[in-house]
């Protein structure tokens, strides 16, 4: 049976032996991978800047605890490397890094790296550049898929079409797509099932779900902006008109102002109250170990230069700017579009807010607002100092061979801090994060769950309804819950990497991916390829051990 979508007559026509649509982190990763092996590909952007989340959405990377010495892929572990060495190579920067382990040049506390998203960006072009000279990868900018054909099991084409110009429009066909768009569009447009928000206790028996399946209760988005500490006060954003809307907005469930210094705890319908600013910090200790939000994903620390003209530079990406009025996906309100617009604006009212009625009290002052906080223009790729696209946390999902659950990932009852692994004898990957949801946008639950390192089997990368279509960002077969520990950067980074070493394997050995799941021949075979590639599949077994190498 054939299917098609959204009629866009085609004006152009691209063809190779994998198209890898969507440029975010795991796209990019895709698209590198399948170039190292020899495979003509195609890899389209939407935004000005490759890189998703690391990028065009201005997250500094969410890493977990033991990612100085092990625990991600080579490629990732080079990135790092290279990311402090760009800015130890800086004439004036010196490593004056206080609040974590290792060189942070940012110096923020939610990761042991926290850096300018356009040196990633930078790094990436540098990353493929040598692909795009040779003519084995077409990069198409300022597109976005429109319309994808599939004939019964089979993708057979994409249509894109102009982020700014909607006239003109390319068809691309390959032997395999890579969905690496943030939202798993290719699924939606294929006519393709999918899991989406919160899956039913009953479906895979998980505790934290709830009794009945709500695909709208998602994860929030945030729209991020990047704010600069002047020595001297500016002139605040003017007063949106969502401004006493917002102002006035009281968190369900916790019952707190969003404007303000609570945020959601850990688990239940808990709080707790961090500083706007560490006062010791703003009087010149750098040292002080207060978690305040100012330093929580600063990506600038002036105390990192040499010099007084570098001023402290923050990512706002707060629980007081996440937006859950409405789900991203699949809404019958809002639309994508409307609601990464109405996310603006909340970060506009927010930032508003804090230029004018935060109070001063966290820094021993009187009084009220922080005149001194400024947007900074041009540091992420925009005139009005706001990220290129909104920051999407949860994506459509696929309905693959196996399903990772919160049951395959949780800690043994009363485990201590002995090393226990979740294993699986396909693995692909590793991955290790808290279970940290947001307040969804139905329920309102927040949970920030701490789970064994675990590893991803390899029937998670393989619908089960289509032969050539592989994930290759938030989209793996995971639950909503599962996905909450997976989007974040070395594991997406991972599966845009294992997700471009399939494609490549299946096209040089001719074997299909459902194939080489359901062979233990041919996984032991692709489980060595992805080893080759510096992908580790198992966690070690010992971490002290691994530490030391």
């Amino acid at each position: 049976m054939s299917r098609a979508h959204t009629a866009v007559t085609s004006t152009a026509r691209v063809d190779a032996q994998a198209a890898v649509v969507g440029a975010s982190l795991g796209g990019v990763m895709a698209a590198w991978q399948l170039c190292r092996a020899g495979v003509k590909t195609v890899l389209t952007s939407e935004f000005p800047w490759i890189g998703g989340q690391m990028t065009s959405q201005a997250v500094p990377p969410d890493e977990h605890r033991y990612i100085e010495s092990f625990g991600a892929s080579a490629s990732y572990m080079a990135f790092r490397k290279a990311v402090r060495a760009h800015y130890k190579a800086q004439d004036r920067f010196v490593d004056n890094t206080a609040m974590t382990e290792g060189c942070n040049p940012g110096d923020g506390w939610v990761s042991r790296l926290c850096f300018e998203p356009a040196v990633a960006e930078r790094y990436f072009r540098d990353l493929l550049q040598p692909y795009v000279d040779s003519g084995a990868l077409i990069l198409l900018e300022a597109v976005r898929p429109a319309a994808a054909l599939r004939n019964d099991r089979t993708i057979v084409s994409v249509t894109l079409q102009g982020v700014r110009d909607r006239i003109g429009c390319t068809e691309v066909r390959a032997d395999y797509f890579l969905d690496a768009t943030d939202t798993g569009s290719l699924l939606a447009l294929a006519d393709l099932p999918y899991r989406l928000g919160k899956e039913s206790r009953s479906e895979f028996d998980e505790p934290q779900a709830p009794e009945h399946a709500d695909s709208c209760d998602q994860q929030p988005v945030t729209f991020v902006c990047a704010l600069r500490w002047q020595t001297t006060p500016v002139t605040p954003v003017p007063r949106p008109p969502e401004y006493d809307f917002w102002r006035a907005h009281i968190l369900p469930n916790y019952n707190y102002p969003l404007f303000s210094d609570h945020i959601p705890g850990h688990e239940g319908f808990s709080t707790v109250r961090l500083p706007f600013f560490s006062a010791a910090a703003m009087a010149g200790e750098p040292r002080d170990p207060t978690l305040d939000l100012w330093r929580y994903r600063r990506i600038i620390a002036a105390h990192n230069w040499q010099g007084e003209t570098v001023t402290d530079v923050s990512l706002i990406n707060w629980a007081q700017n996440d937006y859950a009025f409405h789900p991203l996906l699949d809404g019958e309100v809002r639309s994508e579009r409307e609601v990464a617009e109405a996310a603006k604006a909340l970060t506009r009212c927010f930032v508003h807010w804090l230029q004018t009625e935060a109070p001063r009290e966290c820094i021993g002052e009187q009084g009220y607002g922080f005149p001194e906080l400024a947007l900074v223009e041009g540091l992420l790729g925009t005139s009005d100092g706001f990220a290129q696209q909104v920051y999407v946390r949860e994506s459509r999902r696929i309905v693959g061979l196996q399903t990772l659950s919160q049951r395959d990932i949780l800690l043994y009852e009363n485990d201590t801090d002995d090393w226990h692994p979740a294993t699986c004898c396909n693995s692909v990957g590793i991955g290790l994060y808290n279970m940290d949801i947001h307040p969804t946008c139905v329920s309102g639950m927040g949970s920030n769950a701490v789970v064994r390192p675990f590893e991803l089997p390899l029937g998670i990368f393989i619908p089960a309804d289509v032969d050539n279509l592989l994930p290759a960002c938030k989209n793996i077969g995971v639950t909503h819950l599962v996905n909450a520990a997976t989007r974040v950067h070395p594991i997406e980074w991972l599966i845009g990497e294992v997700a471009g070493l399939l494609a490549a394997h299946s096209l040089d050995t001719g074997a299909a991916p459902a194939g080489i799941y359901e062979s233990a021949a041919l996984t032991t075979q692709f489980q060595s390829f992805v080893q080759e590639q510096g992908v580790p599949v198992h966690w070690p077994g010992d971490p002290l051990a691994a530490n030391n190498t």
